[in-house]
């Protein structure tokens, strides 16, 4: 969910919570008025307010409503202002990273031209399954690719990708591949061949192993359910099962 931006002057996200870093900076080095104190409760209880960011915003942040109450906290950090500054640097980190990939999966539109909602139950007849990979698979493919390349951005820093990452993209290329073995099925009429070879339950197998690696993330992790979801309209075995696990360790605010 976006941050709620139409009554200030930020175009996303990420501008809004730069800014309250910088506000925050400039407490650091003993900065304090009443305008500076008033962005801060603004941006602030912006923050708070949206359940996306429940998990990343700094302690700090959370505990103090105003910069007054903040500066023994600041001080705490260091005696010196330098040292203070890159400490909010570094606690803001998941909070900047994780308004990063909101905004590119904002980019991201995953539509199901063409196929009955219905099916989302899952495809049991050969037609509606041929149907559905022709259909949803590109989606999932598209989504599979989008999820790859924002887990390999630097991050916004420069830095390299966050740690933890290296299994979720290795079952995410396996799954990639999968996709395309059934989508050449598919093209070529012999997708029962393809089920029956495996390729269905290897995209499942790497499916579900990306969510696992990713659960401690919460945007890709929402992310990688999405390619669940698209996967199970395909009538992939055992997809139905790990959703509903899914939706119960999503981190919530």
């Amino acid at each position: 969910m976006p941050l709620p931006l139409d009554d200030t002057q930020f175009d996303n996200d990420l501008d809004a919570i730069l800014r309250l870093q910088d506000v925050l900076l400039a407490a650091a080095e003993g900065v304090r008025n009443d305008e500076l104190n008033s962005e801060y409760k603004e941006l602030r209880q912006i923050l708070l307010s949206d359940p996306a960011y429940g998990e990343v915003i700094p302690r700090f942040v959370k505990r103090h409503r105003d910069l007054g109450a903040m500066w023994p906290t600041l001080k705490s950090f260091s005696p010196q202002w330098e040292p203070r500054r890159v400490e909010v640097r570094r606690q803001f980190e998941p909070t900047l990273t994780t308004a990063e990939r909101l905004q590119f999966f904002e980019n991201t539109e995953l539509t199901l031209p063409g196929y009955d909602s219905s099916a989302w139950t899952g495809a049991s007849k050969p037609t509606d399954r041929v149907l559905a990979v022709r259909t949803l698979m590109p989606i999932a493919q598209h989504a599979v690719e989008r999820l790859i390349s924002v887990l390999e951005m630097p991050r916004h820093n420069g830095g390299p990708p966050l740690e933890g990452t290296e299994d979720a993209l290795e079952s995410l290329r396996a799954l990639h591949r999968a996709i395309g073995n059934l989508l050449d099925a598919a093209s070529r009429g012999n997708l029962a061949d393809s089920y029956n070879e495996g390729f269905a339950s290897e995209a499942a197998l790497y499916a579900k192993r990306a969510a696992k690696a990713l659960r401690d993330d919460p945007i890709p992790y929402a992310f990688s359910a999405t390619i669940l979801a698209v996967l199970s309209a395909c009538g992939l075995p055992g997809i139905a099962g790990f959703l509903s696990g899914v939706a119960i360790n999503m981190k919530r605010g």
